[in-house]
């Protein structure tokens, strides 16, 4: 964490705002934590990267914090880099109004991956959906999580989860947290991944750098589900959590015992240990929905937005529009597409469209078994 220093406070109405430059204050941790909830607006994912010119922009009401936005200054523009947080209309009219004020040479402030409301900004602005994050609203007990589910989904979690139980010697699941978190336990994990995308015949995604930034994670706030037998891992699910939220980062499990469902029934079982933990919402970051929603999984549309000193400085950013535009075409494409797989009866067109996309994936798929490659 950056130095504390001293701090410029700002009167605002009947509201305080104040900036700390060059600084992240001791109380912002907690503070994020308590307000968002969001493994993307927490301190021991954002300390990942460089924060050494980040600046804290913090606002109460009564009192009471209920803003806190990391920022950095480039050139024109200000970019936030707290993200997938619900900030109130109010204050992020507030925010705006604060910075552009503070920051006369400033005349964009950049927010990426935000949850938004419907009522519009105060200011000049655009806003385009980009991302997703898909969650489970938890109940209050595991008997009406399963009962919530498709009737399908309840048989084969029951029916592998009994076959796991008669079948591996000391069946068993766990959760560990925090400093207990072993490296030889995250190694293991990813291992597991490595291979399943080996089969696949992919790239994991999980590279050297991906596998230090989780270390950190889950030693600051580790949350992981393992399922284990009497002389072995099994599976298990590499999750955080913050506050009332449980974030499901890798879920994995050893190719021996694909015959169990054990994916599957690793993030089953790490979800009714977060009910029990009073947890209300298990995330399971963005894509795959056709398989997350089996676990009630419902997508959360994230937003880009952009918000302008005047109308003028919008029209003067016609070319960052365009490219934000493209990035959120992309998305709404691909979210059409996993959509289309939901229905059971498309229509013609939509039928056309999945045919083609199934043929390209084998096309795809046998040119690597060809080459040899797995990216």
């Amino acid at each position: 964490m950056t130095k504390f220093t001293a701090a410029e406070t700002l009167a605002v109405e009947s509201s305080t705002e104040s900036i700390y430059a060059d600084c992240i204050p001791p109380f912002v941790e907690r503070g994020l934590e308590d307000l968002y909830g969001s493994l993307y607006a927490s301190l021991p994912q954002l300390q990942c990267d460089d924060l050494t010119q980040v600046h804290t922009y913090a606002a109460w009401r009564d009192d009471r914090l209920s803003a806190i936005l990391l920022y950095c200054l480039d050139g024109s523009q200000i970019r936030v880099i707290n993200e997938g947080m619900y900030l109130p209309p109010e204050e992020l009219d507030r925010f705006a109004n604060t910075l552009f004020a503070h920051y006369a040479k400033v005349s964009v402030i950049s927010l990426h991956a935000q949850s938004v409301s419907q009522r519009t900004p105060q200011r000049p602005y655009t806003r385009m959906a980009v991302t997703e994050d898909i969650v489970i609203d938890l109940p209050g007990d595991e008997q009406s999580y399963l009962a919530q589910m498709g009737k399908s989904s309840r048989k084969s979690l029951k029916q592998h989860l009994l076959k796991a139980r008669n079948e591996l010697p000391g069946f068993h699941h766990t959760v560990v947290t925090g400093e207990a978190i072993s490296e030889t336990l995250v190694e293991q994990i990813i291992g597991f991944n490595h291979a399943r995308m080996a089969h696949k015949q992919r790239r994991s995604a999980i590279d050297e750098k991906a596998r230090t930034h989780l270390m950190r994670l889950l030693r600051a706030r580790g949350w992981v589900g393992v399922i284990s037998g009497s002389d072995r891992i099994c599976a298990g699910t590499l999750a955080c959590r913050f506050g009332d939220a449980v974030y499901s980062m890798v879920n994995a499990h050893d190719p021996q015992y694909n015959g169990y469902s054990m994916g599957n029934l690793s993030r089953y079982l790490l979800i009714n240990a977060s009910i029990r933990a009073g947890v209300h919402r298990f995330h399971l970051l963005g894509g795959q929905l056709s398989t997350k929603r089996k676990a009630l999984g419902r997508r959360h549309k994230l937003y880009d937005i952009r918000l302008y000193r005047s109308q003028l400085f919008m029209a003067k950013d016609l070319l960052n529009l365009a490219l934000l535009a493209r990035k959120s075409l992309v998305y709404r494409l691909r979210t059409w597409l996993e959509d289309l797989h939901t229905q059971a009866h498309p229509g013609k067109i939509a039928h056309t469209v999945l045919s083609l996309q199934k043929a390209l994936r084998a096309t795809r798929s046998h040119l690597r078994r060809l080459s040899g490659s797995s990216v």
